[in-house]
């Protein structure tokens, strides 16, 4: 483990979802952390510890909405199966929107933290 003043730095052995286990053992249910993540059960076990958690694209994950998107994963997933192809494109190019949507989304979710 590699530490400085401002980021601290571990190595997580290797397989299926470990890094994302690890993660949110290190959340505090107190902390009012928030954890980035495209991955709707890493943002659900997220929530569960009562972290805030946001995607990429600045969309917030919530109680509210977590188990719709649960559930349209597991759709996909299930409609992907049935068909001979597997492999979709993926996600378009991040841009520079992009990038400004997630910033004032990430900034407003750290102001509603610091208002708790």
């Amino acid at each position: 483990m590699m530490s400085s003043d401002y980021s601290e730095v571990k190595v997580i052995g290797a397989g299926a979802d470990v890094v994302d286990f690890a993660l949110i053992s290190m959340l505090d249910k107190d902390a009012n952390d928030i954890v980035v993540t495209q991955d709707y059960g890493v943002a659900a076990m997220a929530l569960g510890k009562n972290a805030f958690a946001i995607h990429q694209s600045g969309k917030w994950y919530t109680n509210e909405n977590i188990d719709q998107m649960l559930m349209e994963r597991h759709l996909a997933k299930k409609a992907r199966r049935g068909k001979s192809k597997n492999h979709l494109k993926g996600p378009k190019k991040h841009t520079e929107a992009d990038d400004m949507l997630f910033k004032e989304s990430f900034e407003k979710m750290i102001r509603k933290d610091l208002d708790m």
